[in-house]
């Protein structure tokens, strides 16, 4: 038999991935596993980012019992977040869910060898329709709006201009040659992963600086991550880039705190 996996940066990357098993650089969270749903696969591989705040790391395993579909997630200490590639090769499997156990997965395999154990049980192919369980609000108007997306992937034309508050890591792709951020924002927040592997999970925080964009990452200990409205509530900053220094954004700093200062940045 010859086997379909198929090694990808983000879960937002593919269009399809019919009866193949996709190992992921995403987190693990619900909003990974609303978009894996969509794709048709018959297993997948994310990144625990660090596990976090209710378990928000792994959450998409649970959901994706739901569609009887198999999922794992590697350690976040093991292989780098954002990089297909490294979790594949280096990948050790942290947590699977009880589709993936029934296939025979196992907690401490290679991401490779769970990967194969999934394919090898050939299990019916999902492909749900969930559009709508991807969030994305604004929550304040004005000359620079604000916005929870749980996904960078969501960000539009639409926001030109805005804050955006995001449930994403805080990782540059692998093979991300220009910002996967296409639209000219004013400024943005993502979670650190755990920071993990080789300090994976904050890279992005240079990429925004090379921008001039003011960026933070929010300690996944302190919100859920992939839950862009939990950042928004509870999330506090582990690290922070040059430009949002500059305007007096802190570690510490709250996303409410983020805004306000970027604001008061503009109006100088």
């Amino acid at each position: 038999m010859i086997r379909d996996i198929r090694l990808v940066d983000s879960i937002t990357q593919p269009t399809e991935a019919q009866g193949a098993v996709i190992v992921a650089g995403s987190h693990g969270g619900i909003s990974s596993g609303r978009y894996a749903a969509q794709l048709g696969p018959a297993g997948v591989i994310f990144n625990d980012a660090g596990i976090g705040k209710n378990g928000a790391g792994v959450e998409a395993l649970a959901y994706l019992d739901g569609f009887n579909l198999p999922a794992a997630t590697v350690d976040y200490q093991s292989a780098q977040i954002g990089d297909g590639v490294d979790m594949a090769q280096l990948g050790s499997i942290s947590h699977i869910n009880k589709t993936a156990d029934k296939c025979g997965c196992e907690v401490g395999q290679h991401a490779l060898q769970c990967a194969g154990t999934m394919h090898d049980e050939q299990m019916e192919p999902v492909s749900a329709d969930v559009n709508g369980e991807t969030n994305q609000a604004g929550i304040l108007s004005g000359e620079t709006p604000v916005w929870t997306l749980d996904s960078i992937g969501l960000i539009s034309k639409e926001h030109v201009g805005s804050i955006v508050i995001t449930g994403s890591h805080g990782e540059r792709f692998a093979g991300e040659l220009d910002s996967y951020i296409q639209t000219n924002i004013a400024g943005i927040t993502l979670f650190d992963a755990g920071i993990g592997k080789d300090c994976a999970g904050i890279g992005r925080l240079d990429t925004m600086d090379e921008k001039a964009i003011p960026a933070a990452t929010v300690d996944v200990s302190t919100a859920c991550i992939g839950d862009a409205a939990s950042a928004w509530r509870t999330g506090v900053f582990s690290r922070v880039n040059d430009t949002a220094t500059s305007m007096g954004i802190l570690p510490k700093d709250s996303c409410s705190d983020f805004v306000e200062k970027i604001q008061e940045s503009k109006d100088d």
